[in-house]
């Protein structure tokens, strides 16, 4: 089995905040529409049948394109969602350090897992990962999945072994594909690529 991750694109500025994902949901901007459609090209030889995507506008936005070309049915799955920030989701990098200090050294040691105040853990998202790939595996077919920097910086940490706060150690691009094959033998995940970018 093989599964596909591809980062949104390039997302408009602004305020677009959504109460219930409690995060920006903003949509794609031009560029981020045009990389999206060039995903078409990339996959035009892959038999990849299924397409996960998480609520925000800008995944299934980013997914669209390349769905109405393969003619699949686009699914939102939440444990693709973000990691939840919580109450740090609008602020600056300033503010978080006036207001949450203590989070701010916490989380910038890049020495241990910690909670976004009011949010969520690296952990705990590696708990909604570990859900879905486990569903993902006994259905055994090729996947596509779209989410977002820090939910795919931490499934690669997840498949790799490495302890969740050691995320800070991959950077993912707006657009940029990460595939994976899964060993049944071995029950291992073998990196096939990551962040492969396209040109537009």
């Amino acid at each position: 089995m093989i599964m596909c991750i591809i980062r949104h694109g390039d997302k408009v500025n602004g305020e677009f905040y959504n109460e219930t994902l409690r995060h920006q949901d903003s949509p794609l901007n031009d560029t981020g529409l045009k990389k999206a459609e060039k995903l078409c090209d990339y996959f035009e030889q892959r038999n990849y049948k299924k397409i996960l995507v998480s609520e925000y506008i800008r995944t299934e936005q980013t997914a669209r394109f390349l769905a109405q070309k393969k003619g699949i049915q686009v699914s939102i799955d939440k444990r693709l969602n973000e990691i939840d920030n919580g109450y740090i989701e609008s602020m600056s990098e300033d503010e978080i350090k006036i207001e949450y200090p203590d989070f701010f050294y916490d989380f910038t040691s890049y020495s241990k897992d910690i909670r976004f105040p009011g949010g969520e853990t690296g952990e705990e998202v590696k708990l909604r990962q570990k859900e879905i790939i486990d569903e993902l595996l006994k259905q055994n077919e090729d996947v596509i999945l779209f989410s977002h920097e820090g939910y795919i910086r931490l499934l690669m940490c997840h498949v790799l072994h490495l302890p969740v706060y050691q995320r800070n150690l991959f950077k993912v691009d707006f657009c940029g594909i990460s595939e994976f094959e899964y060993n049944p033998a071995l029950k291992i995940w073998k990196v096939l690529k990551f962040n492969q970018t396209l040109e537009t």
